[in-house]
């Protein structure tokens, strides 16, 4: 734990970290604040006889339709379906919405599904900083939301999700989300006291699991749903910052595989560190199966995490869950030695790619 208590030094921390991925973390607060005034702020279009949502996106972009998705399952009068593809499936019409969310506008296979759903003559919405898909929109006349750039789309999870609910919201398509938007808000400002550079080792879970992380792959568990979808958050954040390997799955499909594969072989089963991400209303069964399942994977992992949802609403227990795991992702990377900004391979293969 030695080398974990340079994680009280803010200068150490700050050398580990010379383009500010952590500020832009412990902003979140107030870019969610931001997204929802833009948000509220655009003319829509009034479409009706609408069948289907279809939200197009990648990496960091795609998270945020991930999650209002997963969200939406139990409130939303349309099937939303997020589209990580050059192609778009064969029901995408004239009756479906499609929102494309590029953060930089040049995501080329978000581009491809778009000139895809055109010609199909979708409703199209686009989101995004600028680049290639704005330009298109504008000249094409479909809704541009517009949010702010310079940052890695990664740590812009507030402007790539807070736009598609409040759209959500609009079209009617789900219920108010004022209340919840800022619930959670508020939460997240509660959680940035305790998971922050401010806080200290002794008392901040998210320094204290980065630490617990070093030489460990983590496998991050949620439940069906948004924990489910949290858990995927965890597990991209851990491979982009942090430069690490990490895995994901969720209860209780995992209970009819993956439970088994923990006895062998114990080197390999050792070196994980499973991450419980729990929501305080799962049903009683639920909660058992997770219980015997951490009882199950003690005998073999090399250590168990857990963390609780926060808040009432969906939206605030979601992001509760998500919040810290981007802290921890952070914490870790400055662990490994590493900026968590550059993401070199993918830009390797972005570049590979171009030459084509």
């Amino acid at each position: 734990m030695q080398i974990a208590q340079q994680l009280n030094n803010a200068e150490w921390c700050g050398n580990c970290d010379p383009t500010g991925m952590l500020g832009l973390v412990e902003k979140l607060p107030e870019q969610c604040k931001e997204a929802e005034r833009i948000a509220r702020s655009l003319p829509l279009p009034k479409l009706s006889q609408l069948r289907q949502v279809v939200i197009l996106g990648m990496g960091g972009s795609a998270i945020g339709g991930d999650l209002v998705r997963a969200l939406a399952e139990s409130e939303a009068q349309l099937p939303i379906i997020v589209n990580r593809d050059y192609n778009i499936p064969y029901y995408v019409g004239a009756d479906s919405l499609v929102i494309a969310s590029s953060y930089s506008g040049n995501t080329e296979e978000t581009l491809a599904a778009y000139a895809a759903a055109r010609e199909r003559k979708a409703h199209i919405i686009a989101i995004a900083t600028g680049g290639e898909l704005a330009q298109r929109a504008i000249a094409d006349g479909y809704t541009l939301v517009r949010i702010p750039g310079g940052i890695s789309p990664r740590a812009a999870i507030g402007y790539s999700f807070v736009p598609l609910l409040v759209l959500m919201e609009r079209l009617g398509i789900l219920p108010s989300q004022v209340a919840a938007l800022a619930e959670m808000v508020a939460v997240l400002e509660n959680q940035r006291q305790r998971y922050g550079m401010q806080s200290e080792l002794a008392n901040n879970p998210a320094k204290q699991l980065a630490a617990k992380l070093v030489n460990k792959a983590p496998l991050i568990l949620g439940t069906y749903g948004w924990p489910g979808m949290a858990a995927y958050r965890w597990k991209c954040q851990i491979n982009e910052n942090s430069k690490a390997p990490a895995f994901w799955n969720v209860f209780p499909e995992l209970n009819h595989n993956e439970t088994v594969g923990w006895e062998h072989p114990a080197e390999v089963t050792s070196r994980l560190h499973v991450v419980l991400l729990r929501d305080k209303y799962d049903n009683t069964r639920l909660a058992r199966r997770i219980d015997v399942t951490k009882d199950i994977m003690s005998s073999y992992a090399g250590g168990i995490s857990e963390f609780m949802s926060e808040g009432e609403s969906a939206v605030a227990r979601l992001f509760s869950l998500i919040y810290p795991g981007d802290f921890t992702s952070v914490y870790l990377a400055y662990l490994h030695g590493a900026d968590p900004t550059p993401v070199k391979a993918i830009d390797r293969l972005k570049g590979e790619l171009a030459k084509i």
